[in-house]
Order: structure tokens, then C-alpha cells, then sequence
């Protein structure tokens, strides 16, 4: 953003509030003191909602005349925070493009004034029209690959702390775990982040990056800014920070050709199985060429679940991919989103098998990374939530939900049940896949302590063997807690002997289609949902 409008001949500042952690004063004087035309909120992530509405006050206060355009997924639930918050103009979609005809409105007029025909001629924004109705421009065209930017390093050292962004590789197990990362050669080398696309070419239904449009940046634009980072910052790791990395296999391929010369380690943040589905060779070539881990966003290992979430993926395929890793050597974590629409004990065993296999492959327990759903605005799974009145009937009860999620992990406290099972089981589902998966691989290996884990304790090993051997009545107690602890102890004890039913979750069971599909049906998919 910051270079779209310097090229454009204005001068931005960056202020970075992720890595400079300011104060609530720091922050008041900054804005106090600079009086800017406009501020940009960049709010990546919807559960940033409490944090965002206390900026925006302390903006407004500092500079009462200062108008605030926030961009970022958040904006999706745009109508509450137009309403709730002190913002000015949502950005919905990207915003190089958006941002510049805000800037050059505002130096035409001299002000954001709603009522002024021209502002709703700019794509891609949402405001409050002079009725006080939510008015949405329609979405402005995306910029090509060759106009994506790479982040520019010398704006954070120029407006930020740059130890923050060129950092030790061996803090990241996933480069440490690479014998490669430790040679004579890499002593003293540095990471840094960079992109390679922008984009995803899917839609997953919990996922809250519903713009379409998938783009490649050029592989010589690439090469070039990691050399520069090499040249400049000692860098010889790299963090591909991608979504969807490497779906163009022409682009791939030649990436593949130029990286392995310039002899540096890099791990892919964000990649499809469908890589490997395409070209199974592709892994091993990536390795010689310098990776060291790739993270899949596999989500499931129940068909159905990934037929509800759209991921375009099968059991079959993420275990492959798997599987496949594992015999290159590159570093992997299994992905989970537990809890969706359709999710239920069922599918989660199939899940927990599906880790198993995984493990049965590795030196170690397969590592896991598993959240509860997290429905956030812009998703299918938010709309559900809408149908089913857990966001309440006003734009207070929206907000009231965008607080309860704000700031804090996608765990089982902040996860409101759309599964199939009442939520005693759903609780449980967490533990069970990450214990089980464990206890397999240990039983695989003679109960041995595994390797690269460095806080599993004896006192772990003695309790993992407690588990296997009470089996399916280890959990039916933990359940039994759980029941005590949302119902109290006369219905837990009516449930146990069969003379109470726990909830009805008739209503949730959405079959195995799409929910997106489901939604359509129900004609409950906003116009920005469809149409993105």
C-alpha cells in the first residue's frame, strides 16, 4: 500500500503496530501529532474486531478529523463495524487499487463526504450512505501478478524494527530440523519472508480469504528480490509466506530451475496437496532445489468433512502428500479444522486414523496443528451461524459475537456447536486425535520416547499407557465430566442411565454436500459471497 501511493507521488507513513507493540499512549501521541488525511487499518484477521474498534477511538480522539479506512478480511462484516465503529469507509477485496482513488478523491474534494455522488463511483468500498444505509460499490478489478509487491524491507527499516523481519533461521524448528541448515556455508545466514502468488485458487467454506483471483508474480521478480535480501541482509533462509504456493506448474517449474544455483533453504507457509497430485516428482525436486518443510492446509481426514469444506481434496490425496514428505525428509504439520457443519464422532475417528497413517511413515509423531471451527464474517460457516440465530437478530448481537472471538485461540471455549454431537463429545475431539495419534506411534515403537520432543516427560509416557489400556472407558469418563460441568449433576446422572436425551442436533446435519451449496438453497449467501 505504502508504495502504490509513493509511486503515485504521496507520502505515507507505516506505523507498525505487530511489531512495535506501542502503548495506548505511544499510540494516542503518534496520531495526535500527525493529524493525517487518512489512516488505513490493515485488519487481516476478523477475531482482530476488539483491538480495531479501540484504535479507531483513540485515532478519532487524538485526530477528530482524520478519516479511517479499514481493509483486510475483517472488512467482510462490514455493516457492524460501520455501525459499531468510528471507521469511515470499509475496503472489501483488495485494496492497491481502492486505496489510490480514495487518496486522489480526497486531494479532488478535499473530504470522503458520502453524499458526494463520486464516492460511490469508487469500486470496492462499503460506507454509510446520508439515509444511514449500508452501501456496497461492487468489487474493483484485481492487479496482475506483475504488479504484486514483494514486502519492502527498507520501509520497515525505515518505519519499523527490521531484527523483527530478517531473523535467526534456527529459532524455526522447521529450518533446524534440516541437517542442510547447519553447514559451514549457512553459519551466521539470516530469513526473511517473501511471496511468491497472491491469492488462492479455492474457496474452502470456513476460510475467511473468499476473494477470488489466484496470481503468480514473475519468477525473475522472485529470484531478483531474494538476491537483493541475500546482498543486502545476509539472508540465505527464506519464508515463502504464500497461501496456494506453486499451482501454476509451468511457474514452478522454472522456479524450481532458477532457486537451486543461488544455494538457499526455503519452507513453503501455504500449499494445496494438488501439487503433488499433479506431479508426485515435484517434492523431491523442491528438495534438491533447497526446501525444507511445506505446510498443507489438509483440514480433515473424513471425505465428507472436505466435501462440506470444499477443499477440491481426498483422504486418499492429503495422505499421499503426507506420505510423500516424509520419504523426501521435508518437514511437514498436518493441519486440522475439527467441528464443522456434518462434523461428527464418526468423522473424527476417520480423522484420527487418517493422522495414524501418517505417523506410520515418520521418525516421530506426526505433528499436528488443530482448531475448532472459528466462523468468521465472509464465510459460508459465519452465514450458518446467521441462519441458526447464534448472531442474534441486530447489529449489537453481531458485534457481541465478533468480541467473544476477538484476540483469543480457536479452542473448544470459543466454539459455538454446528456438529452433530452435543458438545460433551465435541470437547473431547481435540485430546482424542492428538493422544491417540501419540499413543500409536509410541505402541509402533516400543514405548519408546520420541525424537525432536523435547517437553514429553516420563510422567507423559506413564499416562499415555493409562490411556491405551482403559480405552473407549477413559473418554466415556471424561465425557461424564463434561456433562457435569454444562448440565450439572441430576441430568448428568438422568443421561447416564439412558432417562434424559443430552441435545437435539437434528437441525445440524447437513449430509456431505457443500455448504455453500446448502446455503444457496437456502437462499442465505449474501450478493458479496456469491459474487466474490
Amino acid at each position: 500500500m505504502c508504495n502504490v501511493l509513493a509511486k503515485a507521488g504521496y507520502a505515507p507513513e507505516f506505523y507498525d503496530i505487530d511489531a512495535m507493540r506501542p502503548t495506548a499512549g505511544e499510540l494516542s501521541e503518534y496520531f495526535r501529532a500527525g493529524q493525517f488525511d487518512i489512516v488505513g487499518i490493515s485488519a487481516v484477521v476478523s477475531t482482530g474486531y476488539r483491538y480495531t474498534k479501540d484504535l479507531a477511538d483513540m485515532i478519532k480522539n487524538a485526530s477528530p478529523k482524520t478519516k479511517i479506512v479499514l481493509g483486510g478480511n475483517m472488512a467482510a462484516a462490514y455493516e457492524v463495524i460501520l455501525r459499531k465503529c468510528r471507521v469511515d469507509i470499509c475496503v472489501i477485496g483488495e485494496g492497491e487499487k481502492v486505496l489510490l482513488n480514495l487518496v486522489r478523491h480526497l486531494e479532488r474534494y478535499g473530504d470522503l463526504d458520502p453524499a458526494r455522488k463520486g464516492l460511490s463511483e469508487i469500486k470496492g468500498i462499503a460506507f454509510l450512505g446520508p439515509d444511514n444505509a449500508c452501501r456496497f460499490t461492487g468489487f474493483e478489478e484485481l492487479i496482475p501478478g506483475d504488479e504484486v509487491q514483494e514486502p519492502d524491507y527498507e520501509i520497515l527499516d525505515r518505519f519499523s524494527g527490521i531484527d523483527q523481519y530478517i531473523f535467526d533461521p534456527m529459532t524455526r524448528y522447521d529450518f533446524a530440523y534440516d541437517e542442510r541448515s547447519r553447514g559451514p556455508a549457512r553459519r551466521g545466514k539470516k530469513a526473511a519472508t517473501i511471496f511468491t502468488s497472491k491469492g488462492c485458487v479455492n474457496r474452502c467454506t470456513f476460510c475467511h480469504r473468499w476473494i477470488r483471483g489466484y496470481r503468480v508474480i514473475p519468477v525473475e521478480k522472485v529470484i531478483s528480490a531474494m538476491k537483493h535480501l541475500m546482498d543486502k541482509y545476509n539472508v540465505g533462509f527464506f519464508c515463502i509466506s504464500d497461501e496456494c504456493f506453486g499451482e501454476s506448474a509451468q511457474w514452478l517449474e522454472e522456479f524450481i530451475r532458477l532457486v537451486k544455483p543461488l544455494d538457499v533453504l526455503f519452507q513453503v507457509g501455504g500449499v494445496r496437496v494438488s501439487i503433488i497430485k499433479n506431479d508426485p516428482t515435484v517434492i523431491k525436486r523442491l528438495k534438491e532445489a533447497g526446501l525444507t518443510a511445506l505446510y498443507f492446509g489438509m483440514e480433515s481426514g473424513s471425505d465428507k468433512i472436505l466435501r462440506v469444506m470444499e477443499k477440491n481434496a481426498n483422504r486418499e490425496e492429503n495422505l499421499s502428500a503426507a506420505r510423500i514428505c516424509a520419504e523426501a525428509g521435508v518437514y511437514t504439520v498436518i493441519q486440522l479444522v475439527i467441528g464443522m457443519p456434518g462434523e461428527n464422532d464418526k468423522t473424527i475417528a476417520e480423522t484420527t486414523e487418517f493422522v495414524k497413517s501418517v505417523s506410520d511413515s515418520l521418525p516421530y509423531p506426526s505433528a499436528l496443528s488443530i482448531n475448532y471451527l472459528q466462523a468468521l464474517p465472509g464465510t459460508p460457516c459465519y452465514e450458518l451461524l446467521r441462519y441458526h440465530g447464534f448472531l442474534g437478530k441486530t447489529v449489537e448481537d453481531e458485534e457481541e459475537y465478533l468480541l467473544k472471538v476477538s484476540d483469543i485461540n480457536p479452542d473448544s471455549r470459543q466454539y459455538i456447536n454446528v456438529s452433530e454431537e452435543p458438545l460433551s463429545r465435541v470437547k473431547l475431539w481435540y485430546r482424542k486425535i492428538m493422544e491417540l495419534n501419540r499413543i500409536h506411534w509410541l505402541k509402533m515403537h516400543g514405548w519408546k520416547r520420541p525424537p525432536f520432543t523435547q517437553s514429553f516427560r516420563k510422567r507423559d509416557l506413564i499416562m499415555d499407557k493409562a490411556i491405551d489400556l482403559f480405552g473407549e472407558r477413559f473418554w466415556e469418563m471424561l465425557i461424564f465430566r463434561n456433562r457435569l460441568h454444562l448440565y450439572g449433576i441430576r441430568k448428568t446422572v438422568l443421561l447416564t442411565f439412558g432417562l434424559a436425551d443430552e441435545e437435539d442436533r437434528s437441525l445440524f446435519k447437513v449430509g456431505s454436500r457443500s455448504l455453500r451449496e446448502i446455503l444457496e438453497e437456502k437462499k442465505r449467501m449474501p450478493y458479496e459471497l456469491k459474487k466474490s
